[in-house]
């Protein structure tokens, strides 16, 4: 019951996400109508939870969700009880980088996908903290 109400809260999420976003296309069709184009099977997009080994309380953990708008990612982390958006995304290879201000302070993210898992780091003043993740909403 507990992982049908998370997938529930992670839908939501990823619908939430889709229509607060703005949507820019470049691609037009011979009438003018743009179209916006999501790429099936991406590695990188959905709904990621995660766990940071040894994260002061309230940030151990959390749900990370990346889309691909137009070939740019886009990442936010919900955690705490807060919402933060991913800046300077790169995703290179099963590679994805961001930083990320959490209350002020900047946080790098160096995450290697493998599948349906990413393990990596999360850098701060406060030191290097592992990061292991699931997928638990896919894009498709």
């Amino acid at each position: 019951m507990k992982k049908s109400i998370k997938s529930i809260f992670g839908v939501l999420a990823l619908f939430t996400f889709f229509i607060s976003s703005p949507l820019q296309a470049n691609n037009t069709v011979g009438n003018g109508e743009c179209v916006v184009v999501y790429t099936i099977g991406d590695k990188f997009a959905g709904g990621w939870e995660y766990i940071v080994e040894g994260a002061p309380e309230g940030f151990e953990k959390g749900f990370m969700l990346i889309v691909n708008q137009n070939g740019a990612y886009k990442v936010q982390l919900q955690m705490g009880g807060s919402i933060f958006m991913g800046e300077s995304v790169v995703a290179k290879g099963s590679k994805l980088n961001f930083s990320v201000d959490v209350e002020g302070e900047k946080v790098v993210v160096a995450l290697m996908m493998k599948r349906s898992k990413f393990t990596g780091t999360s850098t701060s003043s406060q030191g290097v903290f592992n990061v292991m993740g699931a997928k638990t909403i896919s894009a498709e």
